[in-house]
This record gives structure tokens, C-alpha cells and sequence, in this order.
């Protein structure tokens, strides 16, 4: 099933938020302030452009091949700089210009994945970092929406990267200093209520690789649940840092 990012885009800022500490820790990873400058491959509607500029006051650039998204983004964050292109060539997108280059649950989108990592090493200054916030198979196979849509899990392991091969890639691209982590984010309480939601809007993309019968079966797994107790869920961002 095909995902059209200009129709999701109305609905987009309904189910996906910029998260704090996630905006914390990328700036304090690339010593953001107001003389730097970053790019977000794959911004979206630009929630975290609008986190890191209001926090850093850094100079803000995003890249996003969805017009629908781009044009929700300059609503939201005036300062950025927005691209409409493909995340591979980051065309237009001028070489050693950026202290930090990230990308949040965008890279399992991504192809060919060789050829934008010499293109993040081109357009980063050195000794400026590329950090890539994505899910590991082993935290995919642990989500709720995995115990809830089961039929994710063969398309999201499908499609996802593991940590390891792109740390390696990382590495044949003449990255430095390899790193990966997570964070601890903040639980959300009320999550079956918002899961519902987001499945209904399909606001995920993995909701468009399964059945209209899958995720209705899902949201009455959900709705079984939440008669017996609230469903809270603790969400951690699993990340990849390399450095030029």
C-alpha cells in the first residue's frame, strides 16, 4: 500500500509531537547556540525544527520530498530553511555547512542508504556529527504496537535497519567515533486511547503495510484492555551517532 505523504500531512500534527528530550539531547550532542547551524532530513511539519530553533536559536534547515508537509512546516518554524528533495542527493543542500545533521524514524524510508551517508559527510563540517534516532529490531519487537498489530512485526523488521548494519555503513562512509544508545522518554498514560487514534488515522505508516481488518482486530485488542486497566506506555528513542 502506498503512503501518501501530502494527504498524511493533514493530519499529522493529530498523532506525532517533537519531544523534548530528544531536542535536549541534539543539542547538547552538537553544542547548539546561535552561531550553529543544522539540518533534519526527512523534517515533516517541522515539530522538531520549531524545539531546536526556540531552545539553540541555531540556524534550522529541513528537507522533506512531501510539499504538504514542508508547507506545514514554514507555518510552524518561520526561521527554518525548507527543501523540498529527495533525502538521498540532498540537492541544494550546500557542502560543509552543518554542525549536526539528524534524522527521527525516518532512515528505514530511505533506499539507498550508501549514498546519503556520502552525502550527509559532504555537507557536514568537520568533526560535526550525523545522529539517527530509529527503532532496533529488538525494540520493534517489544513495542505495543507490535503486541496490538501483530501483523506489523514482518513488515517493520522488513523495512527497519538493525543497529549493526548501520553502524557498519556508517563506518564505510569514513564516519568516526561510532555510537549508539537510547533515551528514556516520558511515559504516556493515556496511550491506548491515543494508540486507537493514531491506528484509525493511520497516522503511523506501518498502518498502511497491514489490512483494514488487521487494525480494526487491533483496536479491539486495545479496547479489551483498556476495560481491565489503562494502558501506559514507556518509550525509550534508540540512536546512532557517527562524527566526520
Amino acid at each position: 500500500m502506498n503512503y501518501d505523504y501530502n494527504e498524511i500531512s493533514k493530519i499529522y500534527d493529530d498523532v506525532r509531537e517533537g519531544d523534548f528530550l530528544t531536542a535536549d539531547f541534539l543539542i547538547k550532542a552538537a553544542e547548539l547556540d546561535g552561531t550553529r547551524t543544522v539540518l533534519e532530513i526527512g523534517c515533516g511539519t517541522g515539530n522538531y525544527l520549531k524545539l531546536i530553533h526556540g531552545l539553540s536559536k541555531a540556524e534550522v534547515w529541513g528537507i522533506d520530498s512531501s510539499s504538504g508537509m514542508l508547507a506545514k512546516a514554514k507555518e510552524k518554524c518561520k526561521n527554518a530553511v525548507l527543501v523540498e528533495e529527495d533525502a538521498v542527493a540532498l540537492a541544494g543542500i550546500p557542502d560543509g555547512k552543518f554542525d549536526l545533521v539528524y534524522m527521527v524514524d525516518v532512515i528505514h524510508h530511505i533506499k539507498d542508504i550508501d549514498t546519503m551517508f556520502k552525502n550527509i559527510y559532504r555537507v557536514l563540517k568537520p568533526n560535526a556529527a550525523v545522529v539517527i534516532f530509529t527503532d532496533s529490531h529488538e525494540y520493534i519487537r517489544n513495542r505495543l504496537t507490535t503486541k496490538y498489530f501483530p501483523e506489523t512485526l514482518a513488515a517493520e523488521l522488513n523495512r527497519y535497519q538493525d543497529t549493526g548494519e548501520i553502524k557498519d555503513m556508517l563506518i564505510e562512509n569514513s564516519f568516526h567515533c561510532i555510537s549508539d544508545g537510547e533515551l528514556v522518554l516520558e511515559p504516556i498514560e493515556d496511550y491506548g486511547t491515543k494508540l486507537i487514534e493514531v491506528a484509525e488515522k493511520k497516522g503511523f505508516s506501518m498502518f498502511g503495510l497491514i489490512s483494514e481488518e488487521a487494525i480494526e482486530a487491533g483496536i479491539e485488542r486495545i479496547k479489551a484492555d483498556l476495560e481491565e486497566h489503562a494502558i501506559i506506555y514507556y518509550p525509550k528513542a534508540p540512536y546512532i551517532m557517527g562524527v566526520k
